[in-house]
């Protein structure tokens, strides 16, 4: 059975842009390249940036579409990722990570706490977690996102989500989103950033 984003991806393509993710791209050079997940990124947008920025990247999405799309942009692009179908609770690397990245990974607040638990388990000791999603103002905005309360974010959840890492960064940022058709115009956003 094909998922939501299967339906999505098949009816447009690059939904979100094939430009990575503003914060990520202007956060990325503070770290030295190593390895890093990128969990439910779609069409890899992020992940072929951080590939082509000499990262060892892996990605994956619930979407086959999405993925196909991703492998295919990444062989355009000249660059290797690796990249699997999965579900967020299916998902079961055999190392951990010295970067997560979390971009609009929004859930249901039920499943939310568990996925934000496994992204911390995925990350080396000392390793980054960095994420940007809505805000629970973005109900007032029409730029994208979930329309339903409980799955957006705030700081004080973030916070209390991630109270294992120490957090350097976790701030609610009014910010002009140019993301492909479905991420666009003034947007209430969450950044957090926090080393395990």
């Amino acid at each position: 059975m094909k998922s939501p984003w299967d339906i999505r991806y098949a009816n447009q393509e690059a939904l979100y842009g094939k430009a990575p993710n503003a914060f990520f791209s202007q956060i990325l050079p503070l770290y030295p390249c190593g390895t890093i997940l990128l969990p439910c990124d779609g069409e890899g947008r992020n992940a072929i940036h951080a590939a082509k920025k000499g990262w060892d990247v892996h990605a994956f999405d619930g979407s086959q579409i999405g993925i196909n799309t991703a492998q295919r942009w990444a062989a355009e692009a000249n660059v290797a990722i690796q990249c699997d179908v999965s579900d967020a609770f299916d998902f079961a690397p055999t190392e951990q990570f010295d970067l997560v990245g979390l971009f609009y990974a929004h859930m249901p607040s039920e499943r939310r706490r568990a996925f934000h638990h496994l992204a911390i388990q995925w990350l080396k000791p000392g390793g980054t977690l960095i994420l940007e999603g809505f805000h629970t103002d973005q109900l007032h905005f029409q730029s994208g996102g979930p329309r339903n309360e409980s799955m957006l974010f705030t700081p004080e959840m973030l916070a209390e989500d991630f109270n294992e890492l120490l957090a350097t960064q976790n701030e609610v940022v009014q910010v002009t989103l140019d993301e492909g058709p479905l991420h666009q115009g003034l947007a209430s956003i969450v950044r957090y950033i926090g080393t395990k």
